[in-house]
């Protein structure tokens, strides 16, 4: 099964809350700031469908409105500040796709230390991005010293501008009249004839015989049968043949990929969305397409994400909104190939949504799926209340003071509850368990829920 990207932050914190603190920084950038708040959206969200699809480097830098590099030094100035860590996963079934990462929020401790209190990396004053650009100088710069050049761009220092300006004043440029070259004799020379290969410049005039007969064959570009060929020692002859050497041409692919069942019902279906010319899927919804059949889902499947996600959202009614309303969709195949994207992981190729097509039941192995979630949660609230109730009884109880016989007794607190959530205080000697009635309760009701 292909890895998918998640969001990832810890603490029990309710879906949707955001770090004021980070939020009102001025150090942090309005990208960092905007992005923060759009991969708290997506945290967490294994046991609830949020409708988002997947947090994708494209997706997040098409909700950003920014391109990839922008959201790469984005996320490098996050990380920098301490506000997320970046785990980089290969997928096993697409080893060149790195995009299945994982983000860890650390805002938990600073919306409350219940675990651990969260360190400010930054010095006082100082901008995450600026830190962001000067470590990544660094890199640039140890890569530079360990031989390694980088690939891709025009080299830092380097005006492009001024290198065709050099380029044509020696001559390089094609048509120029520099001596020796072929057809440059004239004011406006025309383009050079590529004299190496006659398949692409086949001359006008081939062999004939005295009778006029064609022979076959190709003549030079610029010579006639029978003329003799230019001798190498003229002016610019050499080096005008070294120039005018002919490029290496790449080999183009023109098969057809080949065609997986199902496909063609699946263009049908989405071309009667009328979003494109009928017949004319555009590459990104054929993707999508191939890549949910090849997985073992069929056309029901993308049948009821079509639904859910285009025809109940309100899709058509959408797209036809005015420019500038917060509800328009922008990008109409955009929306509809992430809408293709969003499904829910089952090992049932059946499975869609928690629903079985074939009998409309729920699936048993999502159900079973957040079960084990739920379970998994419940465990992990009931150790923290035991690490809870551990370190409260090893606290030293507090000595009480002689009372005054002639004072009539005062019932003040004497203990408090050891969740650190709810501390609500207590009157009376200190328990063996030291939890309020409702803690207490709810501790047990877990303990038999998990036994069940």
């Amino acid at each position: 099964m292909s890895l998918n990207p998640e969001v990832r932050r810890g603490g029990n914190l309710p879906f949707g809350m955001v770090a004021s603190v980070w939020v009102c920084d001025p150090r942090y950038s309005t990208n960092a700031r905007t992005l923060y708040c759009i991969l708290v959206t997506y945290a967490d969200t294994q046991a609830r469908n949020t409708a988002m699809g997947r947090p994708y480097r494209r997706e997040l830098a098409r909700q950003l409105g920014v391109s990839l590099a922008t959201l790469d030094r984005t996320l490098d100035e996050m990380e920098v500040a301490g506000m997320v860590t970046v785990e980089e996963r290969l997928d096993p079934r697409f080893p060149k796709h790195h995009d299945a990462n994982i983000y860890h929020l650390h805002d938990a401790g600073v919306m409350w230390q219940g675990t651990t209190a969260w360190v400010d990396p930054l010095p006082p004053g100082v901008k995450a991005a600026d830190v962001a650009k000067a470590r990544l100088a660094e890199r640039r710069k140890a890569k530079r010293e360990a031989g390694i050049q980088r690939t891709g761009g025009v080299p830092k220092g380097v005006s492009t501008k001024a290198k065709n300006r050099a380029r044509t004043a020696e001559g390089g440029s094609t048509g120029a009249a520099t001596p020796g070259s072929v057809g440059a004799a004239t004011l406006a020379a025309p383009t050079l004839l590529n004299v190496y290969n006659p398949l692409q410049n086949p001359s006008r005039d081939a062999f004939r015989t005295p009778e006029g007969q064609v022979t076959g064959g190709f003549a030079r570009a610029g010579t006639r049968a029978g003329s003799t060929p230019q001798a190498e020692s003229a002016p610019g002859g050499e080096a005008a043949n070294r120039q005018m050497k002919s490029p290496k041409h790449r080999t183009t692919r023109t098969t057809a990929p080949r065609p997986v069942p199902g496909e063609q019902d699946a263009y049908d279906l989405l071309d009667s969305l009328g979003l494109w010319e009928r017949g004319r899927a555009p590459k990104m919804i054929r993707d999508r397409v191939r890549d949910l059949l090849k997985t073992g889902r069929a056309l029901p499947h993308i049948q009821a994400r079509v639904n859910a996600g285009w025809l109940r959202a309100q899709g058509p009614e959408r797209t036809r909104l005015p420019e500038g309303d917060p509800y328009r969709i922008k990008r109409p195949v955009a929306y509809l190939a992430t809408v293709l994207e969003m499904g829910h992981d089952c090992r049932r190729p059946d499975c869609e949504r928690g629903t079985l097509l074939t009998t409309g039941q729920e699936c048993n192995a999502c159900n079973f799926a957040r079960a084990e979630r739920e379970a998994d949660r419940a465990a992990a609230r009931i150790a923290a209340d035991t690490d809870a109730l551990e370190a409260a009884a090893q606290r030293p109880t507090p000595q009480q003071p002689p009372t005054d016989p002639g004072v009539p007794e005062q019932r003040t607190a004497t203990w408090r509850c050891a969740v650190s959530t709810c501390a609500r205080p207590g009157t009376g000697p200190v328990p063996d368990v030291p939890l309020c009635h409702d803690c207490l309760e709810s501790v047990q009701q877990a303990v038999q829920a998990v036994r069940r």
